[in-house]
């Protein structure tokens, strides 16, 4: 069994269900207790689907359809697509894929209401309550604990001496960052200052892999200058990406939070004990100080909470050790929080350094590490406000070097990197996670194109299905992000008899399988900031006139609109009892979740043959308005929150860094793209028109991490994948 395969079922409990100290210990002195309580946020409630599918059968024909006009603009190729598998998707782009069907409802088309269509309106709202919760309660709360924390940190180094004054000094180096990267007049304390404003540099540049001049400046004169060695940093992860490029406000929120998200106070340093007993008695000083400093007039550790919780709750818990475990390791060891005093007794942090050292390991490669380093070893430690494990990043570890090693075709596949050690699997697919959940179609296409041909994938791919497959609903709904991978599940599940003509293709399980990939592209976007990325090992060695509307239909998916519903309602009450939702992103999502749960309705209905009413109609021909109320704000919000890339549809996200080619994975979604289906509508077959993702995977370079805008802004697009042209037809 490779490093790490059993990760999910062992320690994901842990991690999902973190445990939090209940107080702080509000004096200096004697270690105090710490008391532990369980944490929780918004329960999930599913919406039940039970239906058994026996659609009315049909074969498409177009020389039967009641509205023609719809095709007469196709060439041969894609009316032999349209009339073969019953539906086609046609590279014809808009900005938004509200405007595919207010174009249909001007034209006088029967529309399709796609799943597309609601897993996008529902990143939006997803996206846009983590944009306000960030810009309402977060951002002010960060620059409150970070001023808190300074003090601290400043405090200490001017009240102790030896190991522990140093220790002390990074801590204040390490805070004088965050607060200049928040506010860019903070002043930065003299006895930190030149290192403080190397580091700062290095961030603004964003080079890639670089030495620390904080974290590096105690290292010995005899250490290799090798990041092996030396504490190293990929400052081109502080490049704001996602939504935070919308306003100076979230880009210096998100390099704030990236700095506090990846800085690690690590437990074991090579070649350097001190270095690690002085990271982990600046990591002691740190948990202390949250528990001790009052922050907005309470112990700055509720000020710390108000930032993870709700995060935790759009993505998940930190995969490094957290604060709360350091303090349950050090109740174990000192009794309590160790005092700056303490501290300087080197057996006894040694014996913290070895309990603390029995806990979790991260599951996530969040940074450099070679081949000839155990990263469980070498990367374990405290983050001050760890970036968070995610399934899919979880995923893409294991299928990449060196838990997947040596390439042993003869082609050069997309995943495939040369290295020190031979051509190996440096790069994921997108495809890699809907294999592991189960899709064969994704198994095969990975196959086809020589993306598994490596001595281990098959066994690592295997243990992977299997942990994931072992997995109970519980821990699917345990936050959003997860949530939102359950939601999707139902499109790897390939339709069979009872289902409409087009659902049974083989060209469908491709177009669900897409649709699978951009509504994922658009959750890793919106998370770019928390989700911890995975990391390769270094292999060392004209308006027409008014018409009657017809009518129209909807794409007979119930369990994922009934799933989005259960989503959306746990989101809004999870966020609700925080205090994080205004009122009009509360009512969207209730409007949200109504529309959802009358689509399960329908989607039942057209399974069974039974007919639907004016009402439900009426909402299929109006959901072009319906998508663009949903997924427009007030002048007020969309001031404060968006620029002119949220005009488009258009997104990216770099997801995972190869350290071998200096190159990201970026996923992309591009302008919506129309689909044409052939639908039987009250016995008649007709042509209804509605709205899909389009989606890109492809690799750029690490120092150059692309934004949305520069991703709108591109002449030429890449390619699109290849086996997409059984649906996409130019």
């Amino acid at each position: 069994m490779k490093r790490g395969i059993l990760y999910v079922t062992l320690t994901i409990a842990t991690l999902l269900s973190a445990c939090k100290p209940a107080g702080p210990t509000p004096t200096p002195g004697p270690p105090q207790p710490v008391d532990v309580r369980p944490g929780g946020f918004a329960a999930y409630a599913p919406v039940t689907v039970d239906v058994a599918p026996d659609a009315p059968a049909y074969t498409p024909d177009l020389d039967q359809v009641s509205n023609p006009d719809v095709i007469s603009g196709l060439n041969d190729a894609q009316r032999a697509a349209l009339e073969a598998n019953g539906f086609l998707v046609v590279p014809w782009g808009r900005e938004q894929v509200y405007q595919i069907y207010q174009d249909a409802t001007e034209r006088g088309d029967p529309v399709l209401v796609t799943t597309d269509s609601l897993l996008h309106a529902y990143h939006i709202l997803y996206d846009y309550a983590l944009r306000m919760a960030e810009m309402e309660h977060l951002i002010a709360d960060l620059e409150r604990l970070t001023a808190a924390m300074l003090a601290a940190a400043e405090a200490d180094y001017a009240s102790t001496a030896g190991p522990t004054q140093e220790a002390a000094w990074q801590n204040l180096a390490y805070f004088a960052v965050a607060a200049r990267l928040l506010d860019p007049h903070a002043d930065i304390p003299a006895p930190v200052r030149d290192a403080v404003e190397a580091e700062l540099a290095l961030i603004a540049d964003h080079p890639g892999l670089d030495f620390s001049p904080i974290f590096n400046t105690y290292r010995s004169d005899t250490s290799p200058r090798d990041c092996k060695y030396r504490y190293c940093e990929d400052y081109s992860q502080y490049v704001p990406r996602g939504h935070y490029t919308r306003n100076e406000d979230f880009e210096r929120y998100f390099r704030a939070m990236m700095w506090y998200g990846r800085i690690s106070f690590h437990l074991a340093v090579p070649l350097e004990p001190e270095a690690a007993r002085r990271e982990t008695r600046s990591a002691l000083l740190i948990v202390r100080a949250l528990y001790d400093t009052p922050a907005d007039g309470q112990p700055a550790i509720e000020v710390w909470e108000r930032i993870y919780e709700p995060t935790a709750f759009f993505v998940g818990t930190a995969d490094d050790l957290t604060p709360y475990e350091y303090a349950q390791a050090a109740q174990a060891v000192y009794g309590g929080l160790p005092d700056a005093a303490t501290l300087a007794d080197e057996a006894q942090l040694d014996a913290f350094i070895a309990a603390a050292r029995e806990l979790r390991p991260p599951a996530i490669v969040g940074g450099f590490v070679t081949d000839q380093q155990d990263p469980e070893e070498v990367t374990v430690g405290l983050r001050l406000m760890g970036q968070r494990f995610i399934p899919d990043s979880y995923i893409f570890q294991q299928l990449v070097y060196d838990q997947v090693t040596l390439y042993r075709g003869s082609g050069e596949p997309f995943t495939m990197v040369l290295s020190q050690v031979g051509p190996i699997r440096g790069f994921p697919r997108g495809l890699d996670v809907p294999a592991v959940l189960g899709s064969a179609r994704a198994l095969e296409i990975l196959t086809l194109e020589g993306d598994t041909e490596y001595d281990d994938y098959a066994g690592q791919l295997a243990g992977l299905q299997a942990e994931f497959a072992a997995l109970p609903q519980e821990q699917w709904t345990r936050n959003l992000y997860w949530n939102w991978l359950h939601a999707l599940r139902p499109l790897l599940e390939e339709k069979g008899a009872g289902y409409p003509y087009f659902m049974q293709t083989p060209a469908w399980i491709d177009k669900d399988l897409h649709t699978w990939l951009g509504s994922w592209t658009e959750l890793r976007h919106d998370t770019i900031l928390y989700a911890k990325q995975s990391y390769t090992i270094f292999a060392e060695t004209a308006m027409a006139p008014p018409v009657q509307q017809p009518l129209g239909y909807v794409e007979p998916q119930p369990e994922v609109y009934a799933r989005l519903a259960a989503l959306t309602a746990q989101m809004h009450a999870g966020l609700g009892s925080r205090g994080l939702l205004n009122d009009e992103m509360a009512a969207k999502l209730e409007q949200m979740e109504q529309l959802l749960l009358a689509l399960t309705t329908i989607s039942e209905k057209e399974l069974t043959g039974e007919g639907l009413s004016e009402a439900e109609y009426g909402m299929i021909r109006q959901i072009g308005q319906t998508l663009e109320d949903l997924t427009t704000f007030s002048e007020q919000v969309e001031d404060e929150i968006t620029s002119e890339a949220d005009e488009r549809m258009a997104l990216v996200a770099d997801v995972h860094t190869d350290s071998n080619t200096g190159q990201v994975l970026e996923e992309g979604v591009g302008d919506a793209f129309p689909i044409l289906v052939v639908v039987l509508v009250e016995g008649e077959q007709v042509v209804a028109v509605g709205g899909v993702f389009s989606y890109y995977e492809f690799k750029w370079p690490l120092e150059n991490r692309l934004t949305d805008e520069q991703w709108q802004e591109m002449a030429e697009r890449p390619e699109r994948p290849a086996w997409t042209a059984s649906f996409i037809v130019e």
